[in-house]
């Protein structure tokens, strides 16, 4: 069964099928994604957690108090929402597609003279770790409270970016790997530790118990908090840069800049969260 799911993937590829998708799935998205910081409606589309629940409760997301047909139907998809422990769902697909193209490529050694390192995608290995270590934070360390939403566009496209991003930074083209060119392993090691860092600090500001968790929102501090105001985002932009900077060519580049594009959305939205909840941004925070 893995020996035709491989020959099927390796068919596709020799093709280009994939790639012209992957292109073609990054280029909308970056479309889609300009367009929601001029157009309200597809902005809160895209936002989960607070930035979502707050606009919500406030009522901001359905704008002015209309009743025609039009305006009662985007309200509707307005509150179209989830709860955001489903965020677990998107790094289960990620594991299954990347140990899929792992386990391609690890086939594809046998009666190979060559060794595992040049036979393997070393970004692909980076994401498993990347995937592996933000399922266990959502399913031990990140603490879901009822206001913690996602709208189900949000969903719908985490779920597609998990499914396409294996694929995208898939390249297991044989190469000599120097000190210097294994730089970008030590940027994305370096935007591991502050993500994990901040998920734990973003965690703590809720105390354990259920009980408990339905907390006024509160900006947080310390660490990296005390000079960004998102270090989980950064964080994240370091680890898609390293990805780029081992994959360098121009899917890759999509990808990262898809990526960049999300994060810097959300990461505005918390200065507006922050000034409706009249919560305080750390000092050096930008």
């Amino acid at each position: 069964m893995m020996c035709d799911v491989s020959s099927l993937i390796h068919a596709m590829s020799e093709e280009g099928i994939l790639k012209i998708i992957c292109k073609a799935y990054y280029t909308v998205g970056c479309f889609v994604l300009l367009l929601s910081f001029h157009f309200k409606s597809i902005n809160e589309w895209s936002l989960h957690g607070k930035n979502l629940y707050i606009r919500v409760e406030k009522g901001e997301t359905d704008g002015e108090k209309t009743h025609s047909t039009f305006s009662r139907l985007r309200r509707k998809i307005n509150h179209m929402t989830i709860s955001k422990k489903h965020f677990a769902h998107f790094y289960v697909i990620g594991l299954v597609v990347n140990s899929v193209l792992l386990i391609c490529d690890l086939s594809q050694r046998t009666g190979s003279e060559q060794t595992t390192l040049h036979c393997i995608s070393i970004t692909n290995v980076l994401l498993q770790v990347q995937l592996v270590r933000r399922l266990l934070e959502q399913l031990l360390i990140v603490r879901t409270t009822p206001k913690s939403v996602m709208h189900i566009f949000s969903y719908l496209l985490g779920i597609t970016f998990y499914l396409m991003t294996p694929y995208s930074l898939h390249n297991n083209d044989k190469r000599q790997y120097t000190t210097v060119g294994l730089l970008p392993v030590v940027v994305f090691l370096l935007g591991t530790l502050i993500q994990y860092d901040s998920h734990v600090r973003l965690a703590k500001l809720r105390p354990k118990g259920a009980e408990k968790l339905d907390i006024p929102y509160r900006v947080p501090h310390g660490g990296l908090f005390y000079f960004v105001s998102c270090p989980h985002y950064f964080a994240e932009i370091l680890v898609y840069l390293s990805f780029l900077l081992l994959n360098w060519n121009f899917i890759s580049l999509l990808s990262c800049t898809f990526v960049c594009l999300v994060l810097i959305k959300n990461g505005n939205s918390h200065f507006d969260v922050a000034r409706i909840m009249g919560a305080s941004i750390p000092p050096n925070g930008t």
